[in-house]
């Protein structure tokens, strides 16, 4: 069936997904069961949502645009530009997908301990989640690196687009030892309650710093600049994200630790 047949996979999958879920909570096994008493949210836990999940929305959206800006301004090296770019963006997808994993362990880790104010502990699994993510990330990278043809040819046949795909690929590659320690403090913030350091990351991320970087390395070096404009914006701000985490928790500590004394 072709593309209709994918499409409709898809759909069966995540169908399928919902009733393996819907079986489980209803069996008994869980310590929780839905209940048609509970579908009656108050006004506090819809805010609660809204004000977590928005930064989380905005920056799917916000990198929507940002892809889309990257296609515009490939589009002007040719159609086999694209597609290479394309191949290399999904091949790193599923790096992302590592990180993403151990930045969605330490969330209730650190919103467990921030409500316990057990800083010293959240520091400890800062330091140990951007270890364990940036050196696992650092294997995936020197994978990339090594057979990034061979990767790049399970999806073409065509030598220009394996050479560019290539290329694309040991560039923005070089972004896994740094956003997953950017995802991991986002969804830290958003543990603590703190959504709006979250989305301020998101948007000085995309907004200000990605979507210039890949006008003006594009203006002024070409295609070769416009690659490395998510490497260098990932780079900034993995110590912008990490730092501002850091001086959050720590600033907690000490207020609290003031406001101990004064009592």
């Amino acid at each position: 069936m072709e593309i209709r047949g994918a499409a409709i996979a898809t759909i069966l999958g995540n169908g399928a997904g919902m009733l393996v879920s819907l079986y489980y909570y209803l069996s008994g096994k869980t310590l929780l069961r839905p209940s048609f008493t509970y579908i009656r949210p108050t006004a506090e836990i819809l805010r609660e949502i809204f004000w977590v999940g928005v930064p989380a929305t905005l920056e799917t959206l916000l990198t929507s645009a940002a892809y889309i800006v990257n296609n515009n301004l490939a589009v002007q090296y040719g159609e086999l530009t694209v597609a290479a770019m394309g191949i290399a963006q999904k091949i790193l997808s599923l790096g992302n997908y590592i990180y993403q994993g151990f930045a969605a362990g330490t969330q209730p880790i650190m919103g467990y301990n921030y409500g316990a104010r057990n800083y010293r502990r959240m520091l400890d699994v800062l330091k140990a989640g951007v270890m364990v993510v940036s050196g696992t990330e650092l294997c995936v990278m020197a994978i990339y690196g090594i057979f990034a043809p061979q990767l790049i040819g399970i999806f073409t046949q065509s030598p220009e687009v394996i050479a560019t795909g290539s290329r694309v690929l040991r560039n923005i590659m070089c972004i896994l030892p740094f956003v997953g320690a950017i995802s991991m403090s986002r969804m830290s913030f958003q543990a603590m309650g703190k959504p709006q350091y979250a989305f301020g990351i998101t948007l000085v991320r995309q907004l200000l710093l990605y979507v210039p970087l890949l006008v003006i390395l594009n203006r002024l070096f070409g295609f070769g600049g416009m690659i490395k404009a998510q490497p260098i914006t990932e780079m900034i701000m993995m110590a912008v994200s990490v730092g501002l985490l850091y001086h959050v928790i720590t600033g907690k500590a000490r207020h609290e630790n003031i406001g101990a004394d004064r009592g």
